[in-house]
Order: structure tokens, then C-alpha cells, then sequence
């Protein structure tokens, strides 16, 4: 990119590039707006009008996540759900998938806002987000009880994460990571009996 000058939506998109790289080499603690403006070769103004507030930096990180990982689900739900277990498959790769591409810097990313005060409502609408989406997509293979379907489907990403964390520590390999998810999920919506049974779209007309 030397060389021209950048729009502000590629100046953006380098300095996130160059604040995930931070965070992955050393962590969220040394991660500031004179930082990124340091490695991004910029002065320090042209990151706090990006940003304004290192709190700006992170939220912004994190939503570029989240982004990420919604935009990767829908892509695949798209092209290759057309059954419930194929849907419990390919939610549950989308997101372990994502994990292990952001790395350890998701975790990094969402600690560091945790212990932010005012913050609690992003993490929370960033987790339903994607509950919404998990649950738009099971739904048309089997119905939920009403009121439960978010409290199962947020309990189902926690369970995703925490096996995607498992195979970044290299003690689960990814493949069972999302076969177990997968699983986790198909019991969370059917029965036992029922798993691998009503695998089509809902026929309300029988």
C-alpha cells in the first residue's frame, strides 16, 4: 500500500490489520492507539480519528470477528445446508473454523473487553446475533419451544467455542471438534430418537 494514499475504509481495514497483529504477537495489554499508529507507519491522529478511544479499537476488532463469522455461516447455509444434520454440520464448522483462523486473538479480544465496564451489552448482542442466526436455520427443519430457542442455541456457541479453543491448544483435532459440536447441537433441538431422522425441510402439509 505504500507508495498511494489510502481511502479511509482501506486505512481502516490496515490499521485493524495491524492491531490483530499486535494482539497476536504480544497481547491486548500493549495494544494502544500509539501503537497501532507506530507499526501502521501513520501519526497518531489518523488513529484516533478512526477510533478515538482505545475501548473504540477493541469494540471495532471485535466486530470485525463477528462479521466474519456470521458472514461465513450464511455463505456456507447457503450453498450447502439442506438438511438438519447438514446445517448442524456446517454452523458448527463455519464457527470452529473462524476460531481457528482469528486464532488465539478472538479470546485476547473479547477478555480484554470483559474487563471494560460498558461493555457487556456488546458481548451479549454479539453472542445473540449469532444465536439468531443458528436459530433462523434450524427452525426450518424442526420447530423450538417457544422461549427456549435462545437459551439452547447460546448454550450450543459456548460449547462450539470452548472445543474450538480445545483444538487451538492442539488437545482435539478440528474435525472432532465438529463432529462433536455438530452432535452437541442435534441433541440441544431432537430427542435422542429422533437425531438423523427428520433431516428435510418441515412438511406441514402431511
Amino acid at each position: 500500500m505504500a507508495g498511494r494514499r489510502l481511502t479511509r475504509e482501506q486505512r481502516r481495514a490496515q490499521l485493524l490489520d495491524t492491531a490483530l497483529a499486535i494482539v497476536r504477537e504480544e497481547g491486548a495489554d500493549v495494544l494502544t492507539l500509539a501503537r497501532v499508529a507506530e507499526e501502521a507507519g501513520v501519526s497518531k491522529p489518523v488513529a484516533y480519528e478512526h477510533f478515538a478511544t482505545r475501548t473504540g479499537l477493541l469494540t471495532a476488532l471485535y466486530r470485525r470477528i463477528d462479521q466474519q463469522q456470521t458472514e461465513a455461516a450464511t455463505a456456507a447455509l447457503d450453498t450447502q445446508a439442506h438438511s438438519l444434520a447438514e446445517t448442524a454440520r456446517v454452523l458448527t464448522e463455519a464457527y470452529v473454523d473462524c476460531v481457528l483462523h482469528i486464532g488465539k486473538e478472538f479470546g485476547t479480544v473479547t477478555a480484554a473487553l470483559s474487563s471494560i465496564a460498558g461493555t457487556e451489552s456488546l458481548l451479549r448482542e454479539g453472542r445473540e446475533r449469532y444465536a439468531e442466526l443458528y436459530l433462523r436455520a434450524l427452525e426450518r427443519f424442526v420447530p423450538l419451544p417457544k422461549g427456549e430457542g435462545m437459551p439452547l442455541m447460546l448454550g450450543v456457541i459456548g460449547a462450539t467455542e470452548a472445543l474450538a479453543r480445545e483444538v487451538i491448544e492442539h488437545r482435539l483435532g478440528r474435525t472432532e471438534a465438529v463432529a462433536v459440536a455438530s452432535r452437541i447441537m442435534l441433541g440441544a433441538v431432537t430427542g435422542p430418537e429422533e437425531q438423523g431422522v427428520n433431516t428435510s425441510p418441515l412438511d406441514r402439509s402431511a
